[in-house]
């Protein structure tokens, strides 16, 4: 009796259920808006029930799928930034301003360097090949290197000088007509420091050769003028710096190697773990067939040495109750 008044009792849970529910989706039949996103709902339930099987198979490939890009793109931005770091020369021009001061000077920001890269900075002229330029004889060139905060990094003060032409046998292949080409080298293998650094150059005698010939003040005539940093290549910055490109190459796909190895490392125990759960049973089938066929086995051992016994118990039950046999009375 008990048992078939829970059987009613469940039927009728389950009729009411069904009620609940058909009377629920007519009165959300009313609301007509609501009819797309209840068929968008039964489209997607579907789908997860017809993919629930196959999520164990699924679930880590799309992990795979949507990582593999990040991954990709994260070591293309690993080469960027490497080839975008590696330090390069640098060339500024600079702007003389004369009849400000006592000699000529200028003031110029530099380009953003490489903090810790040791650089050879020089200054190039351009100056015009003329007898004013050629008379003037040894001059000073001052190099300040300050930071924006107007704090001394460097300072240089070298002497050149101005030659003719002539001079210099292969200057036609280099020189501009009518000009000459000074390259005055004021800081060697000198590291900045900072990447912003403001330079101030000055050309000139303080004396403004008054104190030469006649006593009257003259200026070196300059046409244009640079600073120039060359990279020197030390350590592996140096080899960096000669080959960027390889550089770059080097360091995205050893990022991607990093990044894929931890990825697949990441995802080996969840597939691991799939197969183990797969194998479980062949495993426990396995065994039961091996019980199975190990019984039959001793039954069988057995059944023969139950069948080797019992000829034996019929040949003496046979040989003692043999017809005819005299039985010896003492």
């Amino acid at each position: 009796m008990d048992l078939q008044r829970r059987e009613t009792e469940s039927e009728e849970r389950d009729k009411l259920r069904k009620k609940v529910v058909e009377d629920t989706g007519g009165i959300l039949s009313y609301f007509w808006p609501l009819h797309p996103i209840r068929l968008f709902i039964d489209l997607l339930l579907a789908a997860l029930r017809l993919v629930q099987p196959l999520a164990p198979q699924l679930v880590p490939l799309a992990v795979f799928s949507i990582s593999l890009p990040v991954i990709v793109f994260l070591s293309a931005g690993s080469g960027y930034w490497v080839w975008k770091s590696v330090a390069v020369g640098w060339e500024t021009e600079i702007s003389l301003q004369y009849g400000d001061g006592p000699i000529p000077y200028a003031e110029v920001a530099l380009p953003q360097v490489v903090a810790q890269q040791p650089y050879d900075i020089s200054l190039h002229l351009i100056v015009p090949a003329n007898e004013a330029n050629f008379a003037l004889g040894n001059f000073m060139t001052s190099l300040t290197l300050v930071t924006p905060g107007n704090i001394t990094l460097a300072f240089a003060r070298k002497p050149a000088i101005v030659l003719p032409p002539y001079a210099s046998p292969w200057s036609f292949l280099y020189n501009r007509p009518g000009t000459v080409d000074l390259n005055i080298p004021m800081l060697q293998n000198f590291a900045i420091g900072t990447t912003r650094a403001l330079a101030r150059v000055e050309l000139g005698r303080k004396d403004q050769w008054r104190t030469l010939g006649d006593g009257h003040g003259r200026e070196l005539a300059v046409l244009s003028g640079y600073i120039r940093g060359v990279v020197l290549h030390h350590g592996v910055r140096g080899v960096i710096s000669r080959f960027p490109l390889a550089s770059a190459l080097v360091a995205s796909v050893v990022f991607f190697f990093i990044l894929f190895v931890g990825m697949i490392a990441c995802l080996m125990p969840a597939v691991e773990w799939h197969n183990t759960v797969e194998d479980t049973p062949k495993a426990d089938d396995k065994l039961r067939r091996r019980r199975r066929s190990r019984r039959r086995s001793e039954g069988e051992g057995e059944d023969q040495k139950a069948s080797a016994r019992s000829p034996k118990r019929q040949r003496s039950q046979d040989s003692g109750l043999r017809p005819g046999t005299a039985v010896r009375v003492s």
